[in-house]
Parts: structure tokens; C-alpha cells; sequence
């Protein structure tokens, strides 16, 4: 039998439990760190700690593996926050790939475990699945602000609950599939994202005024996504696409 090379630790003071990769990146490592993330999320920690510091030279695989596992973490009820440690050569892989926008990456443990320790963990993710319909905009803002409302970003109320409805519009009109919203906070960056099941890439264009359709529910074009978010894009995905946008109250908005 081959031993696995990912294993569990527990740290019952802090509610934490950390996922460790020892050794390098291979096929049975995805495999297995995929049912080491399920059994530590059965514990209910308060967070979940991927520790990557053993992986020199990582696998193409390794940036799916790592979004899998945020995946499975915000899935829970409730949703528990995951946590990176890599090494330099993962780190540069996993911030060349933008993870970092959606998940805290730190270069050592003893780092990570300090923001951990503080009262009010700085990052958290929700998510909502909804349907194609004429009120899903609605729900997305409502969800959305008060999302960002009780993370204390006051001051990125107005420009999330603008971008959500305009994904959230575009999903409904141009996918026209069930669709899951997610909001994601890192410090003072709040990553916002649809996923739904159209794998056609939105392109900004220019908006056009309908006076049939009431304002609550249009659409305002993607150009407000850009015009509101640091950043922003879209990304296909194995069931149709992912468009996402993040927001900080440490920068102005990106304009364009």
C-alpha cells in the first residue's frame, strides 16, 4: 500500500485544522488532498490551513486542487474559511494564477496562525445558489449587502451591490442556467463572482437604454463592472464560466 503523503493535524485551542502536502506534487497527491480537506471539514473548524511549504515544485494540477478545496470549504454549513501556506515556488504559481484574491496565502505558518488569532478572522466567504429568474437581481443585491454590511466594509456597499446586480442580470438574460453567487473577503478585499452554466465569455459593451424593462431589474452594461472594481474578468470552467470582480477599501476602483 502506498502511504499518503497529505496528512491531518488538529489545534483544539485555536479550532483550527491543518491540511499538510509533504513531498512533491503528483496525481495520488491531488487524490488524496481532496479527501483530507472533506474529513478535516467534518471536524467543523474554524478554519482550514493548506499547508503547501513541502511542495517545491508544483504541478499545473495544483491551482484546481487548491480551488477545489476552497470550494468544498464554502460548501459546509457554515461555511469555514481556508488558509495558504506555500512555499516561494507555490506561492508564485498560486498568485500567477490570481488565487490570491480569493484566499489569504502566507509564506509561513507562524504568519498565518497570527491573523487567525485575532477576534474577528479578517477574510470569510458565502455563497448563494439561485435560479434564472426576473428576481434573482434583487436577491443578489440583498444578499450581497448585507454580506458586506456585516463584514464591516460600509464603504463597498454601494459599488458591490452594483456589480452583483449586473452579473447576476447578465446570468439571467444571456446564460439562462442556475447560477451561484459567492462573496469572498480577504482583509479589505471583497471578491465577488457568478458562476453559471454558459460557457460563452462576456465581452463589455456598450450600453443600450431599454425603456421596457424597469431599472431595478437591467442590466447597465459590464461597463460598470469595470468602472466600480479594481478588477475584473472571466474565467470557463468545466460546467460553463465564472465572471468575478474584486473590490478594496485600501485603492481607488480601476477606470477604464
Amino acid at each position: 500500500m502506498i502511504e499518503s503523503r497529505v496528512g491531518l493535524r488538529s489545534d483544539i485551542e485555536q479550532g483550527t485544522v491543518e491540511v499538510i502536502v509533504d513531498g512533491p506534487w503528483d496525481g495520488r497527491v491531488k487524490i488524496d488532498l481532496a479527501a483530507a480537506v472533506r474529513k478535516g471539514l467534518a471536524e467543523r473548524p474554524r478554519a482550514l490551513l493548506l499547508n503547501l511549504t513541502a511542495v517545491k515544485a508544483p504541478n499545473p494540477a495544483l491551482v484546481g486542487a487548491v480551488l477545489l478545496a476552497e470550494r468544498t470549504s464554502g460548501a459546509v454549513h457554515p461555511p469555514v474559511p481556508l488558509v495558504l501556506v506555500a512555499s516561494d515556488a507555490a506561492w508564485r504559481k498560486l498568485v500567477g494564477a490570481g488565487v490570491e484574491t480569493r484566499i489569504p496565502i502566507y509564506t509561513t505558518m507562524a504568519a498565518a496562525r497570527h491573523a487567525l488569532s485575532r477576534s474577528t478572522p479578517p477574510f470569510g466567504r458565502v455563497r448563494l445558489d439561485l435560479q434564472p429568474e426576473v428576481m434573482a437581481p434583487s436577491e443578489a443585491r440583498t444578499f450581497i449587502g448585507d454580506t458586506v454590511l456585516s463584514w464591516g466594509l460600509r464603504t463597498l456597499l454601494h459599488p458591490a451591490r452594483a456589480i452583483i446586480s449586473e452579473l447576476v442580470t447578465n446570468a439571467v438574460q444571456h446564460a439562462r442556467t442556475p447560477f451561484t453567487v459567492t462573496a469572498s473577503r480577504r482583509w479589505d478585499l471583497l471578491h465577488l463572482a457568478v458562476e453559471d452554466g454558459d460557457p460563452v465569455l462576456p465581452r463589455k459593451v456598450k450600453q443600450v437604454h431599454r425603456e421596457d424593462v424597469p431599472l431595478d431589474v437591467r442590466g447597465i452594461g459590464l461597463g460598470i463592472v469595470a468602472r466600480s472594481a479594481n478588477a475584473w474578468g472571466a474565467t470557463p470552467t468545466a460546467a460553463g464560466k465564472v465572471i468575478w470582480a474584486t473590490l478594496t477599501t485600501a485603492l481607488p476602483p480601476r477606470r477604464s
